[in-house]
């Protein structure tokens, strides 16, 4: 498993690198505010749909809420059991993105 770290990803972001995020929160989560950019697939629906949306060698960043929560590793896990090559795992989550002032979507 590999990790990103909020300042990381940020200027990936800024960079303007291509990159998928993956929120791994349920719906409601997602639509009360999440990464720019980032797509809802709640970890319990990692499947069929990431494999026929997405090429094997995208690079994939995945986060939940926070440090406590483990939706994240269970995409990221999910991915790489998929053939998923270049995961990373934003291990902070939306609240660390947010305390660190960074803009968020709604």
């Amino acid at each position: 498993m590999r990790f990103v770290s909020r300042e990381d990803l940020k200027a990936m972001l800024d960079g303007k690198v291509p990159l998928v995020i993956i929120d791994a929160r349920n719906h409601e989560e997602f639509e009360s505010g999440h990464i720019p950019g980032a797509v809802s697939i709640p970890s319990a629906r990692v499947g069929m749909r990431v494999l026929e949306s997405y090429r094997r060698t995208d690079r994939i960043v995945t986060y939940c809420t926070d440090l406590n929560c483990e939706a994240s590793e269970i995409t990221a896990r999910k991915l790489e059991k998929f053939g998923f090559v270049d995961v990373l795992e934003f291990k902070g989550g939306i609240e660390d993105w947010k305390a660190a002032g960074y803009p968020v979507e709604k």
